[in-house]
């Protein structure tokens, strides 16, 4: 039997108490889902377990595992159970793998046979890796292609307890249907499995018992059928009603404002390979155009040619002859990377005033965090002090103190746990709006495009054909 329980776990900084007399337990052939916004310590708890607790936090309270009592400070037994008894899918795999050694080793090393590496080939294709990138080092593989690896590395471990930490992020739904896959084949294999996510689509396909954790605690438990029909907590409650899969969709209504871009049999690509062509479509002021496909399938490509980062391999994009370059802005999927970490915030926004109208630019800033419910204390911290949605918000606050005609949003939220998430989203629905903003949304997310946007758009391929946009705005399958 595999069992893994979690007693009064307490994880302090010498400034302040992180988590506080946690207990989990997770049963053999069982999936425990912990929830709770970024900072609140769920990840924390997963690296107590591993032994895993920076330097300067302290530990106290018990791991049990498969019956066997450690102190939650020994991080040296902790240890010792890694890959044997547990084995943990880390939140940020391209610094777990190994960074000289290609994938189907990585794999390979999980699996004492003589057939390893072809065994490890099979466990990544399973993983939708294609052949091409199983020998590929860390380095040369994308994020979401590192979590495949990682999932393909959990699918043959020999630990009987396993935890995950967001091992969705990052994936399109396709091959999130694969890693739900292959957790359902290791619980039915009698896995004890901690799960730690913000992914309530996830949760709900997968999860026996849920914990919701906040502020220290855990406010609320139990089965995940029972408490995510009828939570018992206002948290948990709200928790649950961000998810996009739970809100009213936004119903069809044809453009009347000016079209501020228009792309005629657009071609686009990389290095001068094509990923998509044929592409027509344009985005309508105060609009928000939902851009969904798989990983990989050129959607980023699309948005940076949009954006002329990228020249196009063929075809046209128009906008209007008073389009200036200002006026098509951009924000990543990474707010925290878009400020100087080396200055305050503040700091960083003053930067606007080097711009033509930089006095008038820099002077929309207190109203529009006025308006985005930013309190200007923030201004004084640096990106790591403050969370990601406060990151988020300020940056769309400095793009639209530039009065920018569109907006290109890619991945915007996939950083953001749910409540966050919604929060950001109904800033953008704001946005648009409100200032007549175009935004063109790329996500992997369709119950989220279904939810906020006017228009959606589908790139897919087939049969080896070229990549081509399909309208599915009333597509309702």
């Amino acid at each position: 039997m595999n069992t893994l329980a979690v007693e009064n776990l307490t994880i302090a900084t010498p400034h302040r108490v992180i988590v506080e007399n946690v207990s989990l337990t997770i049963a053999s052939g069982a999936i425990l889902a912990v929830l709770g916004e970024t900072g609140s310590g769920k990840s924390l708890i997963g690296s107590a377990i591993m032994g895993l607790v920076p330097r300067g936090v302290s530990v106290s309270g018990r791991i049990v595992v498969n019956g066997r009592i450690y102190d939650a400070s020994d991080s040296h037994a902790l240890r010792s159970l890694w890959s044997k008894d547990i084995f943990l899918l880390p939140q940020e795999p391209l610094n777990a793998l190994a960074p000289l050694l290609g994938a189907d080793v990585q794999v390979g090393e999980q699996i004492k046979a003589p057939t390893a590496l072809a065994d490890a080939a099979t466990a990544l294709s399973a993983m939708q890796l294609d052949t091409e990138h199983h020998r590929k080092r860390p380095f040369e593989l994308s994020g979401g292609m590192a979590q495949r690896v990682m999932a393909a590395i959990a699918s043959v471990t020999r630990a009987g307890i396993i935890i995950a930490d967001e091992p969705t992020k990052g994936l399109d739904a396709d091959r999130r249907d694969v890693v739900a896959t292959v957790f359902r084949m290791l619980r039915d294999r009698g896995r004890a499995i901690l799960l730690i996510t913000h992914d309530i689509a996830l949760v709900r396909s997968l999860a026996d018992q849920i914990a919701f954790l906040d502020e220290h605690r855990i406010v609320e438990s139990g089965p995940a059928e029972q408490v995510l029909r009828d939570a018992r907590t206002d948290y948990a409650r709200r928790y649950i009603a961000s998810d996009p899969a739970t809100w009213e969709p936004r119903p069809y209504a044809r453009s009347h404002t000016p079209k501020v871009i228009e792309a005629d049999h657009l071609r686009i690509g990389i290095g001068g390979r094509v990923l998509a062509e044929d592409l027509n479509f344009h985005c309508h002021a105060g609009h928000i155009c939902a851009l969904l496909g798989k990983s990989g399938i050129g959607k980023t490509t699309l948005g940076r040619t949009l954006l002329g980062q990228v020249l196009p391999l063929g075809g046209a994009i128009r906008r209007p002859n008073t389009a200036g370059s200002r006026e098509f802005q951009k924000l990543h999927q990474d707010p925290t990377r878009v400020f100087s970490p080396w200055q305050s915030l503040g700091r960083s926004l003053e930067d606007l005033r080097r711009l033509p109208e930089g006095e008038r630019v820099f002077g929309e800033i207190p109203a529009l965090m006025q308006r985005f419910g930013l309190r200007r204390d923030l201004l004084h911290r640096r990106p790591h002090q403050i969370s990601g949605g406060e990151a988020q918000r300020l940056a769309l606050v400095r793009i639209l103190a530039t009065k920018p005609k569109m907006l290109i949003a890619d991945e915007p939220t996939s950083r953001l746990d749910p409540p966050v998430q919604e929060q950001v989203i109904r800033y953008l629905r704001k946005a648009a709006d409100e200032d007549e903003l175009a935004i063109l949304l790329i996500t992997h997310d369709r119950e989220l495009a279904t939810a906020i946007a006017d228009r959606r758009m589908l790139m897919l391929t087939a049969d080896g054909s070229p990549t081509m946009l399909k309208d599915i705005t009333r597509d309702t399958g």
